[in-house]
């Protein structure tokens, strides 16, 4: 739910550090259940209470399996007239396996340092590249998980914190996109008024409209609203759209920057249930932080 600290970051503490070679890869686990195409999933009644319907679409998603996902972040008040461009797209192929995995591209409309990243994220693993300069003098990619930060963070210092925000951030994007934050917001939330069903042309989609506290958020243990808390935002206010199959199509949610500012944040899901394949970079072209120590 917030916006990753820019990934040109990276760069700069990777280049700082040494040049790396490709680590053994993790163990392949086996093979992921096949993805349900949405044509083939039953219609279904939708409830109106937030907490069920949070039931509902969790269940409708998994059984999926498979999705593309877009993210908008944008200002909620731009500061001055016409600056209304985006502070972040996300693009994303998404297996909602347990835990997830996905392939994304993140770009960061930051004006003193934008850039673009591409991520895959297999198994709690994350491997990055940066479109503006190499990771590493010789490797296109780099590969971070939560045990190589911990297992080297006396080695490399204070860069153990940017490798940090980067995992924790590229996480905070599946948990939104994959439903286990947003639909945090919706299970707690109240509804503004009732739900409101339209005819488009893929069918029907009925909206929910509603509110959240940001302090029930954070009680349940969704740190991704701990700045909002922070910047006084005491409730956020949020909007879903679900197909006749159970499945969202849109959700967007306000939030706040690590820079403490009000923004909001919109996904669209399309592609339910198509078949995709995430692959990892190539091994020679990956360098770790282990191997970047010289070990």
């Amino acid at each position: 739910m917030l916006r990753p600290l820019s990934y040109t970051s990276l760069g700069l503490a990777a280049t700082l550090l040494l040049t790396a070679c490709q680590d053994d890869e993790p163990a392949q686990e086996e093979a992921s259940p096949s993805p349900i195409p949405a044509s083939e999933l039953e219609t279904t009644s939708l409830p109106e209470s937030p907490a069920d319907l949070a039931d509902l679409v969790g269940d409708r998603m998994r059984e999926a399996l498979s999705v593309e996902v877009g993210i908008t972040v944008e200002p909620e008040e731009p500061e001055e007239e016409g600056d209304d461009a985006p502070i972040e797209d996300v693009s994303m192929t998404m297996l909602l396996t347990d835990p997830p995995s996905a392939q994304m591209t993140v770009v960061d409309h930051d004006e003193d340092r934008p850039s673009t990243a591409h991520i895959v994220v297999e198994e709690e693993t994350m491997y990055v590249k940066l479109e503006e300069e190499p990771i590493l003098e010789e490797k296109d990619w780099m590969r971070i998980s939560q045990k190589e930060i911990d297992s080297a963070e006396d080695d490399i210092g204070p860069f153990a914190e940017i490798f940090q925000v980067m995992l924790t951030e590229t996480n905070s994007s599946l948990d939104q996109a994959s439903g286990d934050s947003s639909l945090d917001v919706v299970e707690l939330g109240e509804l503004d008024d009732g739900p409101e069903t339209e005819e488009t042309d893929d069918g029907e989609i009925t909206r929910y409209t509603g509110t959240t506290s940001t302090h029930d958020l954070v009680d349940a243990g969704n740190e991704d609203f701990e700045q909002a808390v922070d910047a006084g935002l005491d409730e956020v206010g949020w909007e879903i759209a679900v197909t006749e199959k159970g499945l969202p199509s849109e959700y967007t949610v306000q939030l706040v920057t690590p820079g403490g500012e009000e923004a909001e944040s919109t996904v669209h899901y399309s592609n339910w249930g198509a078949e995709v394949e995430i692959s990892r970079p190539p091994k020679d072209n990956t360098g770790t932080l282990k191997e970047s120590l010289g070990y």
